[in-house]
């Protein structure tokens, strides 16, 4: 299927939109000194933790390599730290240590903040239409996802 032009720029305009919104072309996101993906990475461990890294690969769609050395990374600088697994001594459970948990919860509550800087100002019926509207287009890209996943 070939979509017609004006689609695809309106797609790519609020793509390069919503990512200027959020910042997240930002070196460090969320005045954290932290890039993107490494704030992602200690949200998703703080989320599903313990965790091991082939989790996080899957979850977000990224590198082995690229995300053992983020890993190595937040772990030299005191964030998460490593256990071998009980159930398989070649296995290493991820944990976010006391700072990076400070740092998990400093990066939820700035997300909360910075969505409600970004709706002040629009009306409750205004939000509730966003809303409507993210949570439509994460369905329909769920939706293609799953579709994309079972025919592999």
């Amino acid at each position: 299927m070939s979509l017609d032009e004006g689609i695809i720029a309106d797609i790519r305009q609020f793509n390069r939109f919503y990512t200027n919104i959020l910042g997240v072309l930002n070196k460090h996101v969320l005045d954290t000194g932290y890039t993107l993906t490494e704030a992602r990475v200690v949200l998703e461990i703080g989320f599903m933790e313990p965790c091991i890294a082939n989790q996080l690969v899957e979850k977000l769609d990224m590198d082995r390599s690229y995300m053992s050395r983020i890993i190595s990374k937040l772990q030299k600088d005191g964030l998460l730290e490593k256990e071998s697994s009980p159930l398989d001594n070649r296995t290493s459970l991820i944990r976010l240590t006391p700072k990076g948990a400070e740092l998990f919860q400093q990066l939820n509550e700035r997300s909360d903040e910075q969505i409600e800087r970004l709706l002040d100002g629009l009306s409750p019926t205004e939000i509730t239409e966003v809303r409507s509207s993210m949570l439509f287009i994460q369905s329909k890209m769920n939706r293609l996802e799953r579709a994309q996943n079972d025919s592999i």
